[in-house]
């Protein structure tokens, strides 16, 4: 995968409005636009977050597999500006069991 930076995996556009925080600040990122199981894109005035491997939490409007919210680490991809807001993609690079069920069932039930 790193000798690939530039290679987009399919990732399905959500239906939902699925928060993302910096779990260390509290910092609202922005909201997710697309998801994978290994990966996902953030859109948002300031979509990124200084660390690396990035700590963040998915709020999630209502539960999925019992959860409201979901914490991964992530490494940021790449950045870029898109009309008026700004878009990350990030690699997910670990999370629980418990968030791996919640992600899937994002990227089944609400892809396009």
């Amino acid at each position: 995968m790193h000798q690939h930076l530039h290679q987009r995996l399919h990732r399905d556009h959500l239906k939902i409005n699925v928060r993302v925080q910096d779990t260390a600040s509290g910092r609202h990122l922005g909201h997710l636009v697309d998801i994978s199981m290994s990966g996902f894109c953030i859109s948002g005035a300031e979509p990124v977050c200084g660390d690396s491997p990035a700590h963040l939490r998915f709020i999630l409007p209502w539960a999925l597999a019992g959860q409201r919210e979901v914490a991964v680490d992530a490494v940021l991809r790449w950045e870029r500006g898109v009309a008026q807001r700004r878009h990350a993609g990030y690699q997910i690079r670990h999370c629980d069991k418990a968030a791996e069920a919640v992600l899937d069932e994002l990227a089944a039930r609400f892809a396009v």
